[in-house]
């Protein structure tokens, strides 16, 4: 199972295709990033809502996010998608705040 460590109840609204497909586009330009899923798509009990994705990387661009989003869009169709690039610093109130909800893919 590739997803030993992470908690499936959190992940309900994700499946494991869309995990796969994200974390293989974001791994193919960084193999060094770290990308978490934040908002209400880590809670099993909301309805609807978008695709809320944290990507930690030195080394990605926002030309790279643009990939990532229709990589996805190509395999799954156009969904609401929110990509936050941070350079690992922490150093953003909205970073800081998301963060210790946020899942680990």
């Amino acid at each position: 199972m590739p997803y030993k460590n992470l908690d499936y109840a959190k992940l309900m609204r994700l499946t494991s295709k869309q995990i796969d497909t994200i974390k293989s586009s974001v791994l193919a330009l960084d193999a060094g990033a770290h990308v978490y899923l934040f908002g209400s798509r880590v809670d099993d009990t909301k309805k609807g809502g978008d695709i809320d994705l944290l990507i930690e990387s030195n080394l990605l661009t926002k030309n790279d996010l643009r990939k990532i989003r229709w990589q996805f869009f190509d395999i799954f169709g156009k969904q609401k998608m929110d990509l936050i690039l941070e350079s690992g610093s922490g150093n953003h109130e909205f970073i800081t705040m998301i963060k210790p909800q946020a899942v680990e893919l």
